[in-house]
């Protein structure tokens, strides 16, 4: 059961909801994002969220392309790259 109210404060909308959540999920949500309050760990949710949809959608759009790398053509333009002789 959720009730919902939308405020337009100083033209930046609030919303002020009632939820019923699991608590252990929400603790270990805080601990994770390391927020104190209920409102800041649902906010700093929604923004991971967002984030990593972002991320996805701009993955996607870059395609993929072939390239031929073997592990040990990785590691000589390593070496080239730092100077380190050693490997």
């Amino acid at each position: 059961m959720s009730s919902c109210q939308i405020y337009n404060l100083a033209q930046e909308y609030v919303l002020k909801t009632t939820v019923e959540m699991d608590e252990k999920l929400l603790e270990r949500a805080r601990q994770i994002l390391g927020t104190s309050t209920i409102k800041d760990t649902v906010e700093e949710s929604l923004r991971r969220v967002l984030r990593q949809q972002a991320l996805k959608e701009l993955a996607d759009s870059l395609g993929t392309f072939d390239i031929d790398l073997t592990p040990q053509k990785l590691r000589q333009m390593r070496r080239k790259r730092t100077g380190d002789l050693s490997r």
